[in-house]
């Protein structure tokens, strides 16, 4: 059986990812979650927003984010200083990770 298409692989993820989030959350806001439940649902959320922001990327031809850059800058910033944000980071770098495992690596082109 083929591979799907990217898109389709990082839209079928970014899928799972809300539907772990939305159980992770019991549909209360992210805002009202206490402790217990607060990492895991941040864990989902970020990967719900690096499937996200590849999807985006996709769609518009531009580079897209890996698990190396994904989240450089301000997110890396909160992640030093607070286990929920090392979490967000976290699920979206390795949501991004899942995607990357599961895309076919092209075969070297034939040198003659």
């Amino acid at each position: 059986m083929p591979a799907l298409p990217l898109l389709e692989r990082v839209e079928a993820a970014r899928e799972v990812a809300l539907d772990a989030l939305t159980h992770a959350t019991g549909t209360q806001s992210l805002c009202t979650l206490g402790r217990e439940r607060l990492r895991a649902a941040k864990y989902h959320e970020g990967a719900v927003v690096a499937l996200g922001d590849l999807r985006r990327a996709l769609r518009r031809g531009e580079p897209a984010p890996t698990p190396e850059t994904w989240g450089l800058g301000i997110v890396e910033k909160y992640a030093a200083t607070s286990p929920d944000w090392r979490a967000y980071l976290i699920g979206g770098r390795e949501a991004l990770s899942g995607v990357r495992a599961s895309t076919p690596v092209p075969a070297p082109a034939a040198t003659s």
